[in-house]
């Protein structure tokens, strides 16, 4: 995952009020389930499942964020407008069969091209594990050497992906 909030080390958000009780009553609310469940190992078991399930969640959120020291420079911010022209033909290129497909499968389907859109997007995040950065290198890789031999501009290239 990469980091999608950058603080400053002293510009680091205090914890809100409403978030802290909200903590404090869970831990009073877990330390009395816990309570409960004294001695009943298939409720601990499963208590300790759902938080251990909730701890990764936060760990995963905690590494989105990235702090630096206070003195440190800002180091410049990298948009589409900065990709080589190869790079950015191929997203295009990308984008451009996508869109036809969609409107394809729109026509098919009789489905608006949007609502299309937005059931791919959930059935594929909901299937699909997060790529490796090997495999996104790896696709990337094999997009621009395509794109470089493509003589129309356009990439139509089956990507593999291990499952």
């Amino acid at each position: 995952m990469h980091n999608n909030y950058t603080y400053r080390h002293s510009d680091l958000p205090s914890v809100r009020p409403e978030i802290q009780a909200e903590i404090v009553a869970l831990d009073v609310q877990l330390a009395d389930l816990i309570l409960k469940s004294q001695g009943n190992y298939r409720e601990l078991e499963q208590l300790a499942e759902v938080l251990e399930n909730c701890l990764d969640t936060c760990q995963l959120n905690l590494q989105s964020i990235r702090i630096i020291a206070d003195d440190t420079q800002q180091p410049p911010v990298v948009t589409l407008k900065d990709l080589r022209l190869e790079d950015k033909q191929v997203i295009y290129s990308i984008s451009f069969t996508n869109s036809v497909l969609l409107k394809l499968l729109s026509k098919i389907t009789g489905k608006e091209p949007q609502r299309m859109g937005e059931e791919i997007a959930a059935n594929s995040s909901i299937y699909a594990q997060p790529p490796t950065r090997s495999e996104v290198e790896d696709v990337i890789t094999e997009l621009t050497s395509a794109q470089s031999n493509a003589k129309d501009g356009f990439v139509f290239k089956r990507m593999r992906r291990s499952t």
